[in-house]
């Protein structure tokens, strides 16, 4: 072999040993630079986040799921944490792409009988065989020092010391209401900030969950739903809620409120429509498919400003009988609409 050949393939092998090298952004203090062309040969690097739960979670990203109490916040956090525990399924809407992972579900609101019961048939039973990848943990704070020790930093010390002895790189938090006030801005910008760092530190999955005021039923959801700063929708890197639908007392929807990875898939003209069953002792969110956010809503009534005005009277203490006066309707009318402005839709499901 000539000398020439020889130096032309040492220029290969070292023109290869360029192109594989995996470029690596600096990082200098709390900061990590690099040109804009050696940022995109670094992405390229990198797999494509897989599907989870549709495009609703995908793999590494931070995502919170807000909705008001009794809508299925909880329902559907197991059911996320199944699919995941599972690994890959074509579920259509909500499909995973993923193989089986540790889940680690913080179960902050139901207590252990609460719980079995949305897993248990109350005539048999007989109880859901749920994954052995789902490690559920409740809160025990019997012995926490609540005048001296920052609950917020307890909780996620003792959330990142059982990951990381079981490598659990999924989080899902239910729910951020029992760590962190909502209604305190600043409180739950700090929560939201440690857990992007340990998100990006340990690479970690998290889907925490929120709640919402009361909605008015007639009112699309959007990110000012949210209890508390929609700033913590600006730190998530995707949000969806769940919503009651006018059509049924067990009728759902899931609406995508923030998206960074793709375009929006279930938006306002295009969510996805639920039923909450209980199907082989597994209460959960069966989609049926897509239809506009509209279609869900309440529709607004001729009688709409009257009750409103009756709510607000009652409200002032004044009396159903002098209302009903007021109004030319019966004390049992009266009695009626306050009833039904408290709970409009019912929650069917009480889960």
């Amino acid at each position: 072999m000539s000398s020439a050949t020889n130096v032309r393939l040492n220029e290969i092998k070292s023109n290869s040993k360029i192109i594989t090298q995996k470029f690596e952004p600096t990082t200098e203090g709390l900061l990590r630079y690099a040109t804009a062309p050696n940022w995109l040969k670094y992405a390229a690097t990198l797999p494509t986040p897989p599907k989870l739960f549709g495009s609703l979670v995908r793999q590494g990203e931070f995502s919170l799921l807000f909705a008001d109490m009794g809508s299925g916040k909880t329902i559907a956090g197991y059911q996320i944490a199944q699919t995941i525990a599972n690994g890959k399924t074509e579920e259509k809407y909500v499909e995973n792409e993923a193989d089986p992972q540790l889940v680690f579900y913080g179960d902050f609101e139901l207590d252990v009988k609460q719980w079995e019961n949305r897993f248990k048939d109350e005539t048999t039973g007989e109880t859901f065989p749920l994954s052995e990848n789902i490690i559920r943990t409740e809160l025990d704070l019997s012995e926490f020092d609540f005048s001296n020790d920052n609950l917020q930093d307890k909780i996620l010390a003792d959330i990142l010391r059982l990951s990381l002895e079981k490598n659990i790189k999924v989080w899902i938090i239910d729910n951020i209401t029992y760590i962190s006030d909502t209604g305190d801005y600043r409180g739950a910008l700090k929560f939201m900030q440690k857990l992007n760092t340990l998100k990006k530190q340990y690479k970690l999955t998290i889907l925490l969950m929120g709640h919402t005021p009361k909605r008015d039923l007639r009112e699309p959801i959007t990110e000012n739903s949210l209890s508390g700063s929609k700033k913590m929708i600006d730190l998530a890197d995707s949000s969806f809620a769940i919503g009651k639908s006018a059509k049924d007392p067990n009728f759902r929807y899931i609406k995508q409120i923030k998206v960074r990875w793709t375009k929006f898939e279930y938006g306002a003209d295009n969510v996805l429509s639920c039923e909450i069953v209980k199907k082989n002792n597994f209460v959960q969110l069966k989609v049926s498919g897509t239809d506009s956010e509209n279609s869900h809503l309440k529709k607004v009534g001729i009688n709409d400003k009257r009750d409103e005005e009756i709510i607000e009277m009652r409200k002032k203490g004044i009396t159903q009988a002098a209302i009903g006066e007021e109004f030319g309707i019966s004390d049992r009318q009266v009695r009626n609409i306050i009833y039904k402005s408290n709970d409009s839709l019912g929650d069917g499901y009480q889960y």
